[in-house]
């Protein structure tokens, strides 16, 4: 039977290793799109589509890992984008012996050469009423830097504090970032439990990532 000393050992490996897959899944996609007339709604999508495929049901070191991605419209005077600031909905949950967490996170998304400062600047306004776990996804050409909305002041970046994405998603895993207030209602199937938190949140884009115990 394994130690405590043991699982924890474990779970950091299948964090580290959930990390090295979502940096690289950002890496390939930024390379790719990054220099193309890709939109940032578009690049969001495929980002988190490649998460979800690379990821689902992966079973990494005992443990089961779960990646879901649902997009929403973000069109229209009453969109949910324009009403929450946010234009992706992270959920992160982790069971492991002795071990739960169910959080979420907000994020906006931009090209690392956007002007629209005014514009960024209402963006995180409405996501800090809602949560301090929101951030601001730089777009750059090999890379995805997160940026905490604590850190953005009239539409500008500091990115001093700035993490790539699969160190947000790794710190997040280890109960470092997320809010729990965002955790999503696991009682309900995966579709409508991400969906009645963005809707909550007035969201266009849902991301969950689960980690659960497996077999050895």
């Amino acid at each position: 039977m394994a130690t405590e000393h043991e699982d924890q050992e474990q779970r950091e490996r299948a964090y580290r290793l959930v990390g090295e897959i979502v940096d690289g899944i950002v890496a390939q996609t930024c390379a790719r799109h990054y220099l193309a007339p890709t939109q940032e709604h578009q690049f969001t999508s495929k980002i988190t589509d490649r998460i979800e495929s690379e990821l689902d049901d992966l079973n990494v070191f005992g443990m089961n890992v779960k990646v879901y991605a649902q997009d929403f419209p973000d069109k229209g005077r009453g969109s949910w984008e324009k009403k929450s600031g946010a234009d992706v909905y992270i959920s992160v949950v982790v069971d492991a012996p002795g071990y739960h967490i169910n959080k979420g996170m907000t994020i906006q998304s931009k090209w690392d050469d956007s002007t629209d400062r005014e514009g960024l600047a209402e963006q995180v306004s409405k996501m800090k009423v809602r949560t301090n776990s929101s951030y601001v996804w730089v777009y750059g050409p090999s890379s995805i830097m997160a940026v905490p909305s604590d850190d953005v002041h009239h539409g500008k970046l500091d990115l001093s504090n700035a993490i790539p994405v699969g160190k947000l998603i790794t710190e997040a895993l280890r109960c470092n970032e997320a809010d729990p207030r965002l955790g999503r209602n696991l009682s309900l199937p995966i579709p409508q439990s991400l969906t009645a938190m963005m809707e909550q949140l007035s969201v266009p884009n849902g991301l969950s990532l689960t980690l659960t115990e497996g077999p050895d």
